[in-house]
């Protein structure tokens, strides 16, 4: 059997190579995300400190999020966290949940475009239908 000579350096040298780019690509992608972070927090910082609270009630906020995304059925805790994301704070509600399920149902009536479904597992489920506004302008637009 022959002898092959493999200097030991070299696998060290190839592993501190590839793990040189792969940190070079990570502080690429740092350094992107903090541009873009600080601009954001340039963008948001007058409207975090001057903005004005939204006024609109729990129903027409719960409204606005259903109708932002027509055809998509979301639970009352979806519902929750969408508010939340908006700045819309319900926890000082003692069950904030049942809150959100009186609301959403309440918005269900016949010709106004939402619905009401359940989920595989049985929980309720929102949402609103463009489709059906849609008919409803189209025809309204023919009388």
């Amino acid at each position: 059997m022959a002898y092959v000579y493999l200097n030991p350096y070299i696998s060290s040298y190839m592993a501190a190579k590839q793990e040189l780019e792969q940190r070079r690509a990570e502080l690429t992608f740092v350094t992107q995300r903090i541009a873009q972070l600080e601009e954001t927090v340039r963008t948001l910082e007058p409207l975090a400190q001057d903005g004005v609270a939204p006024t609109a009630g729990l129903s027409e906020l719960c409204s606005q999020i259903l109708m932002s995304l027509p055809g998509i059925g979301m639970t009352a805790a979806d519902v929750m966290q969408a508010l939340a994301y908006r700045g819309a704070d319900i926890s000082g509600y003692s069950n904030p949940l049942a809150v959100l399920h009186t609301t959403l149902t309440r918005l269900v009536k016949p010709g106004n475009g939402f619905m009401k479904g359940s989920t595989p597992d049985g929980q309720p489920l929102y949402a609103f239908d463009q489709a059906y506004m849609n008919d409803v302008y189209r025809s309204g637009m023919r009388g």
